[in-house]
């Protein structure tokens, strides 16, 4: 009896080494497969291009999400990414027209009403006097507009 259970443990750890030998010659090939899946089917990883004109009532500003528009004109503006955000909120604070509030118009000299652009990604507006034609016709622009 004794025989017959040693030469079980005998077979019952060949197999065990014949397994491991088989996950060690496994293993390149699986990192072999793994790098050639990874090089014929790259992701595809864009960054938002956030260069050109926009216009501050355009949905989503600069074709993109990840872009913010800076007006330089009522309707016209540059498209920036928001890591470039420090020196425009430098650009905002000399420009005469932008403002964040009324008190920042009237501080500016550039009118007593900051009207805010209605798209939700312009944290900013433009100065008015509050009773100028060109309010009204600010106010009465479309709401945004989508692409």
């Amino acid at each position: 009896m004794q025989e017959g259970t040693g030469s079980a443990k005998l077979t019952t750890h060949l197999n065990k080494k014949s397994r491991t030998m088989a996950y060690a010659r496994l293993a390149p090939m699986a990192v072999f497969l793994l790098a050639t899946s990874t090089i014929m089917f790259p992701t595809k990883i864009e960054a938002a291009d956030c260069n050109g004109a926009c216009s501050p009532f355009e949905m989503p500003p600069c074709r993109s999400r990840d872009c913010r528009c800076v007006p330089i004109g009522l309707v016209a503006g540059f498209c920036i990414h928001p890591t470039g955000l420090s020196s425009v909120a430098k650009m905002i604070d000399e420009h005469p027209n932008l403002c964040q509030s009324d008190d920042e118009c009237m501080k500016k000299g550039s009118g007593n009403f900051c009207a805010r652009y209605p798209n939700n990604y312009i944290d900013y507006g433009w100065c008015f006097d509050s009773d100028s034609e060109a309010l009204k016709g600010f106010l009465a622009m479309p709401r945004a507009t989508t692409k």
